[in-house]
């Protein structure tokens, strides 16, 4: 394979649209935390200010309907942490006088309670029926706080897939304030083409990392069965575990020896004292269990120098205030280590990749303070610092799905709390590049793309309620080389 045709497969996976008369939307939405898609649709502002919500988008392909929601403040989108109480009603069938009625909108066959976490639909006869946001398939992005959120809610699953009738819509917060679309929208009937993400590595990636929730499966046997063609078809460097606590560095080191043997000698494994594990194919030359929740290795690649991977699981669910003192001390951790004359003293300019399980949901300042090293208790773990080498800010991976245009790594059908990214990678763009980067959803890939990688569509959720997130990184060749960040918000 050239390496044009190979970099082209592993370039950022993109919608293509086939045109058409009636469409609203001509590209369709990455459900990703990068609102630039957003960018030719027209807001409709909202002229009452006694709330939060500033302003609406809204757009539509044959597969979703979307809605872009700007706040003037950081909320949590499906909690109440910060109250919003936003509802977004669609009337399905024109007719004002049939479903139900939210604040001044008349006629909504279906509501979708974000901060409750649930769906009412109208049914004949005037009666509803609640369902799950997953039952329904909304997805939403970030998964974490912000002041900016776009949603995604399946057509063909809630009944009006292919349809050319217009639909009415509004957006309606607690405090009253509401936007709404009386007119009605002619939604797009064209399906987006997601152009797929390869699996094989990148050909000049130094690296690949890979971290992934094990969700305490390792000695299940048809979970063994799963992870064991899931990594027979990524093929990871480096694998970041977590929720391995039941198990032995001993016993996860016979498994991969099994499942992706080397050519020479055994996979080198480390654990912490916990439910942590660090797995490599070169040797690890050192570790520090004593971060809390989070295991920082010095991993020996050889020609290619050493890499520090941090495997990592914070406090999950309500543990807001925990997760920050978790991201407070890594920081600590980190500026103590790339510090000339620190307890670990990392040479100049060596990488770090961060990343895990971090359970970032509510307000997401824990996240903040991981990517930008603004430390919230500076009494206790010491000043801010940038933590690139460049003394700027690090870098959360996009991680976006191989096969459907989602971010989303944890999805229990069964849980009123909707699919959302968990587990994160950051780096240090400063001195690495990311060459290719994805997570795995073997649910959503057609069966030539399973026979290919030998891979089942269940082996997802065998193998773990986590996906995988993987990415192909090297160092830069000298410094001054630092990208762009990644839009977040739309200016």
């Amino acid at each position: 394979m050239s390496t044009a045709h190979h970099l082209g497969r592993w370039a950022t996976s993109v919608l293509l649209l086939a045109s058409c008369t009636l469409c609203t939307a001509q590209q369709s939405v990455a459900i990703d935390h990068d609102f630039s898609d957003w960018a030719d649709v027209e807001s409709m502002a909202v002229t009452d200010t006694t709330g939060p919500l500033e302003s609406v988008r809204f757009k539509s392909d044959g597969e979703r309907v979307y809605f872009l929601l700007e706040y003037d403040r950081i909320i949590a989108l499906d909690e109440s942490i910060i109250p919003h109480g936003t509802k977004l009603a669609l009337d399905l069938d024109g007719n004002a006088s049939t479903g139900q009625i939210v604040g001044g909108f008349q006629g909504a066959e279906m509501v979708v309670h974000l901060a409750d976490r649930y769906v009412n639909s109208s049914e004949s006869g005037g009666t509803t029926e609640q369902s799950s946001l997953n039952d329904a398939q909304v997805r939403m992005a970030p998964t974490y706080g912000g002041s900016t959120h776009e949603i995604a809610i399946d057509r063909s699953i809630n009944g009006f897939g292919n349809t050319n009738n217009p639909i009415r819509w509004s957006v309606r917060c607690s405090s009253g304030q509401q936007v709404s679309n009386d007119a009605g929208t002619a939604l797009s009937n064209v399906d987006p083409t997601y152009v797929p993400v390869a699996l094989e590595r990148n050909e000049d990636a130094q690296i690949r990392v890979a971290f992934w929730n094990m969700n305490r499966r390792m000695d299940e046997v048809p979970a063994q069965g799963a992870m064991a063609r899931i990594l027979q078809a990524v093929q990871p460097d480096v694998i970041g575990m977590s929720e391995v606590e039941d198990f032995s560095a001993d016993f996860v080191r016979e498994l991969l020896d099994t499942w992706m043997p080397l050519a020479s000698g055994s996979w080198h494994v480390a654990k912490d004292d916990w439910d942590l594990i660090v797995a490599s194919r070169w040797p690890i030359a050192a570790d520090y269990p004593e971060v809390y929740r989070q295991y920082p290795v010095v991993i020996d690649t050889g020609e290619n120098g050493d890499w520090m991977v941090t495997a990592s699981h914070l406090k999950c669910c309500n543990g807001a205030e925990q997760r920050q003192t978790e991201a407070d001390e890594y920081m600590a951790f980190l500026r103590d280590a790339m510090a000339t004359g620190g307890e670990v003293n990392l040479p100049n300019r060596t990488p770090v990749i961060y990343g895990g399980d971090l359970n970032m949901v509510g307000p997401g300042q824990a996240m903040h303070t991981l990517l930008t090293g603004d430390i919230a208790n500076e009494a206790d773990n010491g000043p801010d610092f940038g933590p690139d080498w460049d003394g700027t800010a690090l870098k959360e991976l996009k991680g976006l799905q191989t096969d459907q245009p989602m971010n989303y790594t944890w999805r229990n059908d069964n849980s009123q709390w909707p699919a959302g990214k968990l587990d994160y990678m950051i780096v240090q763009d400063g001195v690495v590049e990311v060459l290719g980067n994805f997570a795995l959803e073997t649910a959503s890939m057609g069966s030539d793309r399973l026979a290919e990688y030998g891979l089942n569509a269940g082996d997802d959720m065998q193998a773990s309620d986590h996906l995988i997130v993987v990415a192909d990184l090297r160092k830069h060749d000298r410094p001054g080389t630092k990208p762009a960040k990644q839009l977040k918000r739309i200016d």
